[in-house]
């Protein structure tokens, strides 16, 4: 990963420059005049009450009243004094940008460290998320407004037979609700003309009498308050000035969202930049696979085949959203992997020795497993650096610690990037639409959709920096649309491409509302496809290692991957009513016993306290959180920041990958759908669950038993399985074949080789052909079940690679080597085994088989397919009949054919 030049920010806590505090309260002698003068004297330090009544005005109020003397009994005055606690460490000890507390600034890379404060801060302030909500929905409550305001369907909405559905619309304390309307002739004409906005009031003028107007409006109104219809009187989540665009003035104590902007100078050194490039790199080295989309793959490659262009409304129809997504069926399982034992033993090992793991490329690679994913094209690096001095930076002596990850760049600087000047917004606008893309030649598109939450609203607001691609929110003439997007696929991967235009399409969503829990699904898929299929930079990932009670430090270089971390649960010290003293002993014995450093950071993500454990009054705030939760988390907190004069302060870094490693993706088709439904059709499709191997010797001995046209695939998910396609021609009916094998099916299960049998659709894949073409290629596949079933003896990797070979033989007329050679990747990995290699150089040659290819290469040439991807689809289909689909297994076999091809070719005298 390389650092994109002067794309970066700071996270800086804004308090006061020579703040000088109190003395901690005391909160374990149980003293309320000791905590009431301790809160008079924490709410004099300049800019602390500011900040208080910018976020929490009513704690500020009841400070207020505590300090003037009001009743407050004890426990609402120790409340009151721990409250004000957490806000003044928020305040002194963290960088995360909040109200008053901490700002962001642009930060440059140069030849020497520099950093230099001032206080003439910035700030930024907007009506808050659910203040806007409230005004937008009153304005549309105004029939007035509403007939000169633009309106138009929401892309979120779709048909399910006689119902519109708008998905999570419905609100019901933290629950989503989808919302269901009955489709009246009138309710889908509008539905229909808004496709692109129109005036309400023509839209009203369309559906009804012309001489009544007044019940289609009111039918429109109440479509505009369900969601179905958006208006334009409603902020976009691209205006980052929504006060401006529905006409209001901010009112002093309302409601409002402020964002700081710091009056900070910094400058990094090239040894810091150089060291979080490292760091960036080794943790997409180590990331493990996103959940949910390998088995979405799949079925999406089973369903409609690679290469198939399908509408995304169709695919999301008929599949859903992966397993993990807010309203999917879909269940994935998450394996005990390799990678998951392999950190699990070394967490164990850590907690007998109590030392840290170093993360040195054996390690990298041990973890890793042969991942060959490219590392995600973009993203973003949040770190603090450690170092006494300014100096100490500029000579490298200093120690990074990665708080997180970004899925891609702009996740994190979105929120903020209104608080740069026009220059700095165009620099970092330039930046993005450059950005490398995960598939060569896609265009990034930037996602304009508002979270589920109204309150959230704010933090999701990003200038215009991409073409837009709108997602529940209204733009009035958007260059792409939801409608117009369709999923292909191949062997590896998923991706989006425009049914218009043809051109791969990267949507990327510039804020950090969490995509599984607050974004709307499809937000989250469209923002995920692209990203799923590469490694991405996160921080450390422990996979079902994660709730141990320790997790080790993790270091690389000069970097901190990972940070000790530990679980404190309450039933690990004396309950809650235990006299301190007693308590604060036990505490000490477990900190003792489990290494517990006297800095600390309670919590987790962006809502942490920096603790120190040798400090009573920090003690008594953790005691408070672990007796008040089932687990709380505590986390080393890093070194020294003499560097920024002591002052809290994280680094936002923009990084990409140097150039795409990805090879292009393969040419996508419109999907034809064609189906053969049992009973309505000559084909049938059968299902058989169980042992593949003894159901197909049993079928290779009953040679009666089936149509002369047949063939199958194995798959091993959810079960293992057989797919068997027949085609009954005038051999027999329909009804007959499948009494037929029924019968069969029942002797299997009662051998213990099958246990069910269940008959399905038949969709031929297009992407073979069509007509006699795809007569053609069917050919092909029976003559190589046939083949297949005759080779399951012996070695089967080696047998399919010797498969392949004659395959790319036929196909190509005797240059077969040579395309192995030139299309097959060149992969690296464990040594080949020689007896292996040996095997699969045995040629094999089926003169049925043979034929077959060379007919259907001929039509295929005539219907102007590609014919390497038409022959990389009969390898893989190959494969999926010899040993069933398995990515890692088909590699293996490829890469035998490939070095018997490369080996063959080096013979061959010149």
């Amino acid at each position: 990963m390389r650092a994109i030049d002067n794309v970066a920010l700071i996270r800086v806590a804004a308090y006061p420059a020579g703040l000088d505090l109190p003395a901690w309260p005391d909160l374990a002698t149980g003293r309320p005049d000791q905590w009431i003068q301790w809160l008079t004297a924490v709410w004099t330090l300049p800019g602390y009450g500011a900040a208080i009544e910018a976020t929490a005005p009513d704690l500020a109020r009841q400070i207020t009243r505590a300090a003037v003397g009001d009743p407050v009994s004890p426990r609402q005055m120790r409340r009151l004094t721990e409250t004000a606690m957490r806000y003044l460490l928020r305040w002194t000890t963290r960088a995360t940008p909040f109200g008053l507390w901490a700002g962001i600034a642009p930060i440059q890379c140069g030849a020497n460290a520099e950093f230099q404060w001032g206080g003439a801060h910035t700030e930024l302030a907007r009506p808050t998320g659910q203040a806007i909500t409230e005004y937008a929905t009153h304005a549309e409550w105004d029939l007035d407004k509403l007939r000169g305001t633009l309106v138009m369907t929401n892309s979120l909405g779709f048909r399910r037979g006689h119902i519109w559905v708008l998905p999570c619309a419905r609100t019901e304390r933290e629950r989503r609700w989808d919302v269901e309307l009955h489709l009246t002739e009138p309710t889908a004409t509008a539905i229909g003309i808004a496709r692109t906005p129109v005036l309400f009031g023509e839209l009203a003028a369309k559906i009804g009498n012309p001489d009544r107007i007044g019940p289609a409006e009111v039918m429109l109104a109440g479509l505009v308050r369900a969601g179905v219809l958006l208006t334009g009187l409603r902020p976009r989540t691209t205006v980052t000035d929504p006060a401006e665009h529905l006409g209001i003035q901010l009112e002093p104590g309302g409601s409002v969202d402020r964002d700081l902007r710091a009056d900070v100078r910094v400058t990094l050194p090239s040894a810091v930049i150089a060291e979080a490039e490292k760091a960036a790199s080794a943790l997409t080295a180590v990331a493990p696979y996103l959940p949910g989309w390998a088995e979405y793959h799949d079925a999406f490659i089973a369903r409609w085949g690679p290469g198939a262009a399908v509408p995304l409304r169709e695919v999301l129809a008929v599949l859903g959203f992966p397993a993990g997504f807010r309203s999917s069926a879909r269940r994935d399982t998450t394996p005990f992997t390799s990678r998951d034992r392999l950190l699990t033993q070394l967490a164990q090992r850590s907690i007998v020795d109590g030392g840290q793991i170093v993360l040195d490329d054996d390690l990298i690679a041990r973890i890793n497993a042969g991942d060959s994913r490219a590392p995600v094209p973009h993203t973003e690096l949040r770190f603090t650096l450690a170092a006494p001095t300014l100096r100490e930076l500029d000579r490298g002596a200093f120690t990074l610690t990665v708080v997180s990850g970004s899925r891609h760049a702009g996740v994190a600087a979105g929120r903020f990037l209104p608080l740069l000047t026009p220059t700095e917004l165009a620099q970092v606008r330039r930046a993005y639409q450059t950005l490398p893309t995960a598939i060569p030649g896609a265009v990034p598109v930037q996602l304009a959709s508002p979270p589920l939450d109204d309150r959230l609203a704010g933090v999701a607001r990003t200038p215009e920096l991409l073409p837009i691609l709108p997602v529940g929110d209204f733009h009035h003439d958007p260059q792409w649309t939801v409608d117009d997007l369709a999923v292909t696929g191949d062997g590896a991967r998923l991706w989006l491409v425009s049914q218009s235009t043809g051109q791969t399409v990267e949507p990327m969503l510039f804020n950090s509302v969490l995509l599984a829990t607050l974004q709307h699904p499809l937000t989250r898929f469209l923002a995920e496809i692209w990203t799923a299929w590469s490694a991405p930079c996160t921080k450390f990932d422990w996979g079902h290692a994660s709730h141990m009670p320790f997790l080790p430090r993790i270091v690389r270089g000069r970097s901190i991957l990972h940070s000790a971390r530990w679980i404190l649960t309450p039933a690990e010290l004396p309950p809650h009513k235990t006299p301190w003293p007693v308590w604060r002993d036990a505490w000490q014995r477990h900190r003792d016993r489990y290494d517990i450093p006297q800095g600390v950071l309670a919590g987790t993500g962006d809502i942490q306290l920096r603790l120190d454990l040798a400090n009573n009054a920090h003690l008594a705030l953790l005691r408070s959180e672990i007796d008040k939760r089932p687990t709380t988390v505590i986390t080393e907190a890093p070194g020294p920041s003499g560097w920024s004069d002591g002052r809290p302060a994280e680094i936002l870094l923009t990084l990409a990958h140097p150039q795409s490693t990805q090879v292009p993706p393969r040419e996508h088709r419109h999907v034809l759908s064609i189906a053969h439904r049992p009973g309505r059709s000559p084909w049938i499709e059968l299902h058989l669950t169980g042992r593949t191997d003894d159901i197909l010797t049993a079928l290779a001995q009953r040679s009666g038993l089936l149509p002369s046209q047949w063939w199958f695939v194995r798959y091993h998910q959810p079960e293992p399985h057989l797919r068997l396609r027949i085609h009954t021609g005038f051999e027999a009916t329909t009804a007959e074949i499948t009494s037929r094998l029924a019968s069969w099916a029942q002797h299997l299960e009662d051998q213990h080789q099958a246990h069910d049998f269940t008959l399905h659709t038949y969709r031929p894949e297009t992407r073979h052909g069509s007509g006699i073409t795809l007569t053609a290629a069917e050919a092909v596949f029976v003559a190589d079940s046939h083949a297949a079933i005759r080779r399951l003896d012996g070695d089967r990797h080696a047998t399919t690679a010797a498969g392949m070979i004659a395959i790319a033989d036929a196909f190509t007329n005797g240059q077969g080597m040579t395309w192995l050679t030139t299309h097959i990747p060149r992969r690296t990995g464990p040594r080949l085994d020689q007896t292996q290699l040996d095997r699969a150089r045995v040629p094999l040659h089926d003169q049925r088989l043979h034929t077959t290819l060379i007919t259907y290469r001929q039509l295929a040439e005539q219907d102007a397919l590609d014919l390497d991807l038409v022959l990389a689809d009969l390898l893989h289909l190959h494969h999926a009949r010899m040993i069933g689909v398995d990515p890692l297994s088909e590699q293996h076999c490829a890469r035998l054919a490939r070095t018997i091809a490369y080996n063959s070719i080096q013979r061959v005298p010149q």
